[in-house]
């Protein structure tokens, strides 16, 4: 069963979505040249609004951060964490988000700011929107 439940996550296309969902709201996102993809895991290059970079490894489990650096795994992060070192550590070596958007929020203070700020945008596009609604109605009612 586990074969399939791998064979569900489609690593390129998780990624190209994944790119789109937020490339709005870093300063760069990209797939990673260097460091091989296979069918269960993608890498990521990312560089926030605030010029922080990291590499992520994207897969089933989530989004985990294996570098500060881009298209590298920090070697030095996966020996403790198998080592089983100090827990606290270890929790923060493992500690793999759920969304591309909760990582975001954890290392990029600035990428709520554009997120909440590209939130409004569209909210006052769609009030824009329905108050030209509206006033295009009360014509067509003054006509008849």
């Amino acid at each position: 069963m586990e074969e399939s439940d791998e064979q569900e996550f489609n690593c390129i296309d998780e990624a190209q979505a994944i790119i789109n969902d937020v490339k709005a709201h870093v300063a760069e996102i990209v797939v990673s040249s260097k460091l091989a993809s296979s069918a269960t895991q993608i890498y990521l290059n990312i560089r926030t609004i605030e010029s922080a970079t990291c590499c992520v490894q994207v897969s089933s489990r989530g989004f985990k951060i294996v570098s500060s650096q881009y298209d590298t795994i920090d070697e030095d992060k996966a020996i403790r964490s198998l080592n089983n070192g100090d827990g606290n550590q270890e929790e923060d070596e493992e500690e793999i988000f759920e969304t591309p958007y909760a990582l975001l929020d954890k290392i990029s203070p600035r990428y709520v700011e554009s997120f909440g700020n590209q939130l409004c945008q569209q909210l006052r596009q769609l009030q824009q929107m329905r108050t030209e609604f509206h006033e295009e109605d009360e014509e067509e009612e003054e006509e008849d």
